[in-house]
């Protein structure tokens, strides 16, 4: 499966320190723009996890694109709170029939409206889990990291969240 991963996705797991851990998961694909977020600027702020991306990248475990299809993208980026980067992996995922990994609830509408397969930030944790990758505790941890790191998710999700460890 192809994932097609925004700046979100990439800067939570690579504070987690999971990032790589998503390479077997499937082909991973970070936009031009997300990557120029996410390692470009994030280099430029001193970031440590900006050269975390970049390294594999430079290794070719996560593979860099560009939106082929411009009238699509020119499209998207007609919709004023969308950012290049959010319209460029949409964009790409409808272009590759991959899936954009997504949490901005604008972006997830937008996918929705063209039909564009996508999944967010807790899917991959889960996927992670039924890979073997990390312990179902790990999944509980991760995600009150990353909302301590200025991660948001309402009450419900975060309850529905749990309820969800609970079953596996």
């Amino acid at each position: 499966m192809k994932f097609i991963l925004d700046s979100t996705v990439l800067l939570y797991f690579a504070k987690l320190k999971i990032l790589e851990k998503l390479i077997p998961a499937g082909e991973l694909i970070i936009p031009a723009s997300v990557y120029n977020e996410v390692v470009s600027e994030g280099k430029k702020r001193g970031k440590e996890d900006a050269l975390f991306v970049e390294k594999l990248v430079a290794d070719g475990l996560f593979k860099m694109a560009r939106a082929s299809d411009e009238a699509f993208l020119g499209s998207l980026l007609k919709i004023p709170a969308l950012s290049y980067a959010d319209s460029e992996t949409l964009a790409i995922a409808r272009e590759l029939s991959a899936v954009a990994v997504i949490d901005e609830t604008l972006s997830r509408m937008i996918a929705e409206l063209h039909s564009i397969k996508f999944h967010g930030s807790v899917f991959m944790l889960f996927l992670l889990f039924r890979k073997k990758l990390i312990q179902q505790s790990d999944i509980k941890s991760y995600v009150d990291k990353m909302v301590e790191l200025g991660w948001r998710c309402s009450t419900e999700f975060y309850a529905s969240i749990l309820d969800e460890i609970r079953k596996l």
